[in-house]
């Protein structure tokens, strides 16, 4: 049977990187032992991610090596103590890498980014004294608008602002630098939508920001964008940035950046035989030894990715960082392809029948990240997310999805979301096309 035009650009790929990138594409999905059967031996596709991704075969094997013969608290005499705590550094450093940040001593470990990015809120406390002003924005995840509307806003009494929205689903950046002022102490915004996948034009949006208010604060929400692309704190220029273990294929674990100068100036709260360094006076309590371990395992994984697409620099001596960076700039070439597909038969369905939130336009591929928010005329989210289950065994979500987006912006309770990683197929993502003009066609 003869494929669809927009299906065989899968088959007919321009970039030599998207070549590559298929062709292993089978040893990929078999790294991820849940990539097509679920708790219950069903057979599944994955369409989730923004949830939570599926956990790479590495990440879940080093958290029990973890347990096993790590020493609870790092030390300097026992050698599982000294293990511990060079083990410790060695996973700062990896997160350090991933993000191309200045030094490992700028990364803590936390419970989750919720509780980090409170964790953040609190230990700035001091900088909201006086007329001071906030912003966040309606594009956000709430972990990065409930912090400082509380901390900042109902604490400390400072000025909350909200930059909106405008069609079709992006950060108003134009919105958000008028309400800039010499008196805002932070900006909080995020890298991407978790909900409608938008990716902001980060580093032109930073520079504008510190033009009109240099001494101004800025938090990153890299929790949706940090399985999609690179990342480089240096090259953004904000000052503090957070993503989740559990959203790149490793443990629940919440993972935070900020700059060196800045935290050592901070103040979180702590117990008094804490050290008072950074950045041990971030971490409330003992480390997870095995989720540090499951995050270290699932950024070595993208590691392997990097070898394996590209074999012919195995040997050269290249640094993680260019590996990460060009990993990652792999994987939002494929994943932008695929985006571009999707976008390409959603332009095709009725358009009285359903409606898509975000980017729909295929040429803009490449300014979102592959989450697709959507909802059908006359049926519940819940019933949709069942409808897809029942059909085809695919698992996307309902909800609120915890965004801005929704709960203040479209004033909405829950829509349905499907979310692509790299993992995923061009079968799975026919798969989603189908069973929707499906429903879409009863």
């Amino acid at each position: 049977m003869a494929l669809p035009v927009c299906y065989m650009i899968f088959f007919m790929p321009v970039d030599p990187r998207l070549n590559r990138f298929m062709a292993i594409h089978g040893r990929i999905r078999s790294r991820f032992p849940q990539i097509d059967r679920d708790i219950r031996g069903n057979r599944r596709i994955y369409l989730n991610s923004a949830a939570g991704t599926l956990v790479v075969d590495a990440a879940a094997k080093a958290m029990a090596e973890a347990a096993t013969w790590l020493n609870s608290l790092p030390g300097e005499i026992y050698p599982s103590e000294e293990a511990t705590k060079d083990f410790h550094w060695h996973i700062r450093e990896i997160a350090a890498d991933f993000l191309n940040a200045g030094s490992p001593d700028e990364i803590s470990f936390h419970f989750s980014t919720t509780q980090a990015l409170f964790n953040l809120a609190v230990s700035l406390r001091g900088l909201f004294t006086g007329q001071r002003d906030l912003i966040v924005t309606d594009l956000d995840h709430m972990a990065n608008i409930s912090p400082w509307e509380m901390v900042g806003g109902k604490w400390r009494e400072g000025e909350v602002k909200r930059a909106r929205i405008k069609e079709p689903g992006l950060l108003d950046t134009e919105h958000l630098l008028f309400l800039v002022t010499k008196n805002t102490a932070l900006i909080a915004v995020p890298f991407a939508s978790n909900s409608l996948g938008t990716v902001v034009p980060l580093q032109e949006l930073v520079a504008g920001i510190k033009a009109k208010a240099p001494n101004c604060l800025i938090c990153v929400d890299a929790v949706h964008h940090a399985m999609h692309g690179a990342i480089d704190v240096q090259k953004i220029d904000c000052d503090f940035l957070a993503f989740s273990g559990y959203k790149i294929f490793g443990p629940m674990l919440g993972v935070l950046w900020g700059r060196k100068e800045l935290l050592d100036k901070m103040k979180p709260y702590r117990v008094e035989t804490n050290k008072n360094l950074t950045p041990f006076k971030y971490e409330q309590g003992t480390l997870n030894n095995s989720a540090l371990a499951s995050l270290g395992a699932a950024l070595q994984y993208l590691l392997w990715l990097d070898d394996e697409l590209n074999p012919q620099d195995r040997l050269k001596k290249e640094n993680r960082r260019a590996k990460f960076r060009r990993v990652m700039n792999d994987i939002a070439c494929y994943e932008s392809e695929m985006t571009g597909v999707i976008l390409d038969k959603l332009s095709q369905l009725e358009s009285s029948r359903v409606r898509f939130y975000g980017i729909v336009d295929p040429k803009s591929s490449s300014q979102r990240d592959p989450t697709f928010a959507f909802e059908i005329a006359g049926q519940k989210p819940s019933e949709t997310k069942k409808l897809f289950w029942e059909r085809q065994g695919i698992q996307i979500a309902d909800g609120n999805h915890y965004s801005a987006v929704f709960c203040r912006h479209f004033r909405k309770d829950s829509v349905c979301r499907a979310s692509f990683a790299h993992y995923n197929s061009v079968e799975e993502a026919r798969a989603f096309l189908a069973t929707l003009e499906e429903l879409l066609t009863e």
